[in-house]
C-alpha cells in the first residue's frame, strides 16, 4: 500500500480533482485514476479491506442506469451518481468491484458491531458504526457522524424508480452486489437521525450511490 498522505479535499467534480463541497482535511492511504475517463479517487484502508473515500462519478458512454441528483452536475460533483443495481455491478474501476453484503459486514464487523446483529436486517445500531461512517459536514438536523473510519457517506439521497428523487442532505443508500431475487438486492443506509447502518433488500430499479473496494 502507498503511505499514507494528508488530502485536501476540495470542490470541483468526485474524481477530476475531488468531490466535497468545502476544504476538509482527510487522510488519505493512496489514490487512484479510473482509466476510463481520468477521474481520480481516493482510498482508505479500514481492517484488511481498502475502500475508496469518494462515491463513484463514472457515467458511462450514454450514462444508462445512473444519474445525477436531479440532474444536476453539481450534485454530481459533490455527492457522485446514483445507480441503478445493473448500473452499479459496472461502475466501479478496474481493480476495484461494487462490495457485496458479506463485505459490508467485515467493515461492520470490524468497526465494533457484533456478527451476530450485522447478520440482522433493519437499523442495527450497536457501537454506533453509522456514526463512525458518517462525514462530519452536511448532513442535515444535526446527524453528522465522527468519521473515525475515514469512510466519509454523505447524504446523497437516492432516485425512485419513477424518476423522483429524494431526501438529499437526510439518507444516504449503498449498493452491494449480493443478489436477493429478480427484483432485489442487498444494500445498506444511513439516515440523520440514527447512529446506525441499516442493512434491507432493496429494489434493483431505485438508483443509490456506489462505494468501491480493491480487488
Amino acid at each position: 500500500m502507498s503511505v499514507r498522505s494528508t488530502i485536501i479535499l476540495i470542490i470541483i467534480s468526485a474524481g477530476l480533482v475531488s468531490c466535497y463541497p468545502r476544504e476538509i482535511e482527510i487522510v488519505s492511504d493512496g489514490s487512484i485514476t479510473d482509466a476510463r475517463d481520468s477521474q481520480i479517487y481516493h482510498y482508505i484502508n479500514i481492517g484488511t479491506q481498502n475502500w475508496l473515500l469518494e462515491n463513484m462519478n463514472y457515467a458511462g458512454k450514454d450514462s444508462s442506469g445512473s444519474w445525477c441528483y436531479k440532474d444536476l452536475a453539481s450534485n454530481c460533483a459533490t455527492y457522485g451518481r446514483l445507480y441503478t443495481w445493473d448500473a452499479a455491478l459496472k461502475a466501479c474501476p478496474q481493480g476495484w468491484h461494487l462490495p457485496s453484503d458479506k463485505e459490508w459486514k467485515e467493515l461492520e464487523i470490524y468497526l465494533g458491531m457484533p456478527a451476530s446483529e450485522a447478520d440482522s436486517t433493519i437499523w442495527r445500531e450497536t457501537e454506533a458504526v453509522g456514526i463512525q461512517i458518517k462525514a462530519t459536514w452536511d448532513w442535515n438536523s444535526g446527524g453528522t457522524g465522527e468519521n473515525t473510519s475515514r469512510f466519509t457517506a454523505l447524504p446523497a439521497g437516492f432516485r425512485e424508480p419513477d424518476g423522483q428523487y429524494l431526501f438529499i442532505g437526510d439518507i444516504c443508500n449503498f449498493w452491494t452486489s449480493s443478489y436477493t431475487s429478480e427484483s432485489h438486492a442487498w444494500g445498506r443506509a444511513l439516515i440523520y437521525y440514527s447512529p446506525g447502518v441499516y442493512r434491507w433488500k432493496y429494489e434493483k430499479e431505485e438508483a443509490y450511490s456506489v462505494r468501491c473496494v480493491m480487488n
